[in-house]
């Protein structure tokens, strides 16, 4: 795979984490629900974009050198956590569609989940081929 294209997935990807977790706290503060869905919306077509991209095999792995663990192994992993985090979203607007309990809670879960997602890739992105 060429670093560009590796380079523009996880582009993309820190983007719309930081576009999701800007709308849904926007949305917190401004109290509007519509933002809040947004978010959730924006985290849900990350998860669905994540899922092509692992499932196509676009991201080749080289052979390891050492203990060194590779870029694209850790991008794989990022992909993995953002379509769970694509779950954790479907299941934070299945709550409040059924207007089920622990609605913010699930909402919490959802934002830390995608901090540390954020965190991940950006920790990814530092690294030197």
């Amino acid at each position: 795979m060429i670093s560009n294209s590796l380079l523009g997935i996880t582009s993309i990807s820190q983007w719309a984490l930081f576009l999701g977790i800007a709308i849904i706290l926007f949305g917190w503060i401004e109290k509007k629900e519509k933002f809040i869905l947004a978010g959730q919306v924006v985290f849900l077509l990350l998860g669905f974009f994540a899922f092509y991209i692992l499932i196509t095999d676009q991201i080749s792995i080289p052979q390891t050198n050492g203990n060194n663990i590779p870029k694209e192994l850790k991008v794989l992993a990022f992909l993995k956590g953002v379509v769970v985090l694509a779950v954790f979203s479907l299941v934070s607007l299945v709550q409040k569609l059924f207007k089920l309990r622990y609605q913010k809670a699930g909402l919490y879960v959802l934002l830390i989940f995608a901090l540390l997602l954020f965190f991940m890739i950006f920790n990814a992105q530092q690294m030197v081929n």
